[in-house]
């Protein structure tokens, strides 16, 4: 089976495009393989399925209505592996997964993967429907002992599984509405765009003991389904960098990404036309606007931190309703050479030539878009942050780790230093051995191996934030 390696942040937008499209050509069945996110090779569906006389569907009660006949058989393959029966979860699948490598062992192996990240399985919580070109998608949240694991499986017309998707390991939504009391800050549930098309909830931390108007953050997501805590691989970045900040005086905004509270509605109304306009920007933008009804903040001390993506979208996002940005692992790049960029990394750690050659073969047959939406790539190619840095008179500070394998000192972070040139209202740090997170990397050649459950953004990242802050 080839295995087409990617770095797993940045990317994550194109597995959840590809999941809830479906369309007739598909790119493949997502899986993680010891950690790793892979795309197994694509298959055709140009002609009709042919079922073996073994492939029948998961059993299922009859007087159910349609939804809850896929969400029983849904139910009971993700109990099948939580119960270590993968020969039972195998029988669910259709002729053209297994004709293409995935039976009861790799079954396996993706089940052991998603308890390493999450930790064992406890329950089923929810499912979401969706349908798209004749097959019924069923998105089963389940609770595991370290988070959430959100699994998509795609049904065929005869009720097989013809498509498996790993879609986050979100923090569960916490039951709170009332605000908590915290060390030194109140952590207030809100919601952004309440009463629009896609509100979302969200977190504002408010410092305890301080004068308003207060400087106020908003945080922006990376790529990809992301919750307010930006969890990933069991860590939560932006929960430890609203904390830290809410704890020192600034109050910090942080809010579900419109991909994890809305990705099925989203795709029926954008479809592949779907850009970070309506991903990610109108909900920075909204963010803002809340804030500046909010009596207790500043409303010209309003700043934004962007983190990877949101760090590349952090200037567009800028010139919108900010006072200035916080940029945190972004790019002044095009999405397209960051992609390509990742994936030689991520051949050059291959050992087989074999393999580096089959990679690279892929790499050549996806295109010039990767397999990304054309729209979404071209839409951020026509507004590139590197015209809004290069005449911006607001103030940046951009943080850069030296161990990060998902953009780069030198082409990026470098990019950013000659773009700025001489002038004043840049501020740059670069982090000895941190990684794309600000965690520790401890790795010689980092991975997603790197990430680590239960690892926290580094202090010194943070408290130059906060002195920045402080500083304008």
């Amino acid at each position: 089976m080839k295995k087409f390696r990617f770095a797993a942040v940045l990317l994550a937008l194109v597995f959840t495009l590809t999941a809830c499209n479906n369309d007739n050509d598909s790119d493949g069945q997502l899986t993680i393989d010891n950690g790793q996110l892979t795309i197994d090779e694509p298959y055709e569906q140009d002609e009709p399925l042919t079922i073996d006389e073994q492939d029948e569907p998961l059993a299922v009660e009859e007087n159910l209505d349609p939804w809850g006949i896929y969400n029983e058989a849904a139910e009971k393959f993700v109990r099948f592996c939580a119960d270590g029966d993968f020969a039972a979860a195998e029988s669910g699948l259709n002729a053209e997964m297994r004709q293409h490598g995935v039976d009861s062992a790799a079954l396996q192996g993706i089940w052991e993967a998603i308890e390493l990240q999450a930790g064992p399985f406890h329950e089923v919580l929810d499912f979401d429907n969706l349908e798209a070109d004749g097959y019924f998608i069923s998105d089963v949240t389940s609770r595991h002992e370290n988070s959430g694991v959100i699994l998509r499986l795609v049904f065929d017309e005869g009720g097989l599984i013809a498509g498996l998707f790993i879609q986050g390991y979100p923090v569960l939504e916490k039951a709170d509405t009332e605000p908590i009391q915290r060390d030194g800050f109140v952590d207030v549930p809100v919601i952004i765009g309440e009463g629009g098309e896609f509100p979302l909830n969200g977190i504002l931390s408010v410092p305890d003991n301080v004068d308003s108007p207060m400087t106020a953050v908003v945080i922006v997501h990376g790529s990809g389904p992301i919750d307010m805590d930006g969890a990933v691989y069991g860590m939560t970045p932006y929960e430890d960098i609203a904390e830290y900040l809410a704890a020192n005086g600034v109050a910090v905004l942080r809010y579900n990404k419109r991909t994890f509270q809305h990705g099925a509605a989203l795709v029926e109304k954008y479809g592949e036309n779907l850009t970070v306009r309506e991903e990610t920007i109108d909900d920075a933008v909204l963010a803002a606007e809340f804030l500046q009804k909010d009596a207790r903040i500043d409303p010209d001390r309003i700043f934004v931190i962007g983190h990877s993506l949101g760090g590349m979208l952090a200037p567009r996002i800028l010139e919108e309703a900010f006072a200035g940005a916080v940029i945190m692992a972004g790019s002044p790049r095009s999405l397209r050479e960051i992609i390509y960029d990742q994936n030689m990394y991520f051949i050059s750690l291959m050992e087989s030539e074999e393999e580096r050659g089959a990679v690279l073969a892929q790499l050549e047959e996806a295109g010039a878009y990767f397999g990304l939406p054309a729209v979404y790539i071209d839409e951020m190619e026509a507004n590139p942050p590197a015209e809004i840095l290069a005449v911006t008179e607001k103030p940046y500070l951009i943080l850069h780790g030296d161990k990060d394998f998902q953009v780069y000192t030198d082409s990026d972070f470098g990019l950013y230093k000659e773009i700025a040139g001489d002038r004043a209202n840049f501020t740059f740090k670069l982090y000895e051995n941190l990684g794309h997170m600000f965690t520790i990397s401890t790795m010689e050649s980092p991975t997603t191996a790197d990430y680590i459950a239960g690892s926290h953004v580094e202090k010194e990242p943070l408290e130059d934030i906060l002195a920045w802050l402080k500083g304008l």
